[in-house]
């Protein structure tokens, strides 16, 4: 049994993989989805493997008069950067066998529509801000430990901190 609910075994496994061969730490990862026009559903889904089988996420187009049928992109991004610091703080503090009790996270993200209504430049993100609340007997020091680890090691925290090589390719069928 693990102290966090994380598959330590895996972790490792995995970690002595990519000691043994750096070029088993690289791959592409990938998400197709399809835009959806029957009014009574979302507006798009997408599957996601999982080991028992598909999950399918559904959104609806962001509702600026309030939540939509089902979640809006920016709930799902939102949801991947808070799961992904969390998750990488639980690894670590699995890792240093460091118990978590309890762990709640919040995301909060600072948006301004100006731009895409073409009605100023504004930065469309100008901020975000993740809270953990963590019930743990480690000591404050060993804390901030896991704190730094979840902000360098999560690929969320790293794509919201760096400028990553984007392309958007439109084909026409």
């Amino acid at each position: 049994m693990s102290l966090n609910n994380i598959d330590l075994v895996q972790v490792d496994e995995y970690e002595a993989e990519i000691l043994k061969n750096k070029e088993e730490a690289k791959f592409t990862t990938k998400m197709e989805g399809t835009w959806q026009y029957d009014e009574s559903g979302p507006q798009f889904s997408a599957d996601s493997k999982t080991n028992k089988g598909s999950v399918t996420f559904s959104l609806s187009h962001p509702n600026f008069s309030g939540p939509g049928p089902f979640p809006s992109p920016m709930s799902y991004g939102l949801f991947w950067m808070v799961g992904c610091v969390s998750s990488t703080f639980m690894t670590a503090a699995e890792k240093k066998k460091i118990a978590v009790k309890s762990l709640k996270a919040k995301i909060e993200a600072d948006l301004n529509y100006s731009k895409q209504f073409n009605l100023g430049e504004e930065p469309l993100i100008s901020a975000y801000r993740v809270f953990f609340d963590v019930e743990t007997e480690a000591s404050d020091a060993e804390v901030e430990e896991l704190r730094q680890a979840a902000l360098a090691g999560c690929m969320a925290m790293y794509t919201i901190k760096h400028a990553v090589p984007l392309n958007l390719t439109v084909t026409r069928t």
